[in-house]
């Protein structure tokens, strides 16, 4: 296995060494990409069980205990996660009006989605530029070989042939399974990734409601005070 490495990345072969650490490269960098965003997205983005988080919440809100939520929200074990961050900011703002609430949550929601959406479209490109460096390796590979074989006669251009076939064919193998890794991870990223945001978007619009009926059961709670008072 280590002769094989050795062969491929063979620093005297010249344009197919670069095709070869080209593509390593873009390997390596789409790596750091995946795992970064996999940390982020299964262990600090997302909320294991948001369902039973806004059922919390909402307790606390129809129990008029905002300053409770809020510090539900930013509790130890929520830090880092999205959903937690973009509802405290619109609980911060429970007792103004419905459009000043509105207006802070979307604010939080324009800060949070951007972080989800980080850095993932990089690996379509990497993607890309890993199938075309494969695809150039390929090039060098059949051009040295033919040019080699030229030069040669008998069962010798054959032998040079087949070597730099074996050694085009390694580039494009090595490259479109890189290109593959890319894809596929990405698909899976984008998922998680809409999952997140549209978590993050209907649980907003959850709060707003919950807010909304709150502050008209305080006024109806005000109006029917004055009446008894009257």
């Amino acid at each position: 296995m280590i002769d094989t490495i050795v062969k491929l990345f063979n620093p005297n072969d010249g344009a197919h060494f670069f095709v070869m650490c080209g593509i390593t490269l873009t390997l390596v960098i789409s790596l750091s990409i995946i795992v970064e965003r996999v940390f982020r997205y299964w262990y600090q983005y997302d909320l294991s069980n948001s369902s039973a988080f806004m059922s919390a919440v909402q307790k606390l809100v129809m129990n008029n205990s905002i300053e409770n939520a809020i510090r539900l929200c930013k509790g130890k074990r929520n830090q880092g996660q999205l959903l937690p961050y973009v509802l405290a900011e619109g609980l911060k703002r429970a007792n103004d009006s419905t459009e000043e609430i509105e207006n802070a949550m979307h604010h939080a929601q324009l800060a949070a989605i951007p972080r989800v959406a980080r850095r993932v479209p990089l690996l379509a490109t990497t993607a890309n530029v890993a199938t075309l460096l494969g695809l150039l390796g390929t090039l060098f590979g059949l051009i040295k070989s033919f040019a080699a074989a030229a030069n040669a006669t008998g069962a010798q251009k054959g032998v040079i042939l087949a070597q730099g076939i074996s050694e085009a064919l390694s580039a494009t193998t090595f490259g479109l399974a890189t290109a593959l890794l890319c894809l596929l991870v990405y698909g899976i990223l984008m998922m998680k990734q809409t999952a997140i945001i549209d978590d993050i978007n209907q649980n907003a619009a959850r709060l707003m409601d919950l807010l909304y009926t709150r502050k008209m059961k305080i006024r109806s709670g005000q109006d029917m005070s004055t009446v008894n008072a009257d």
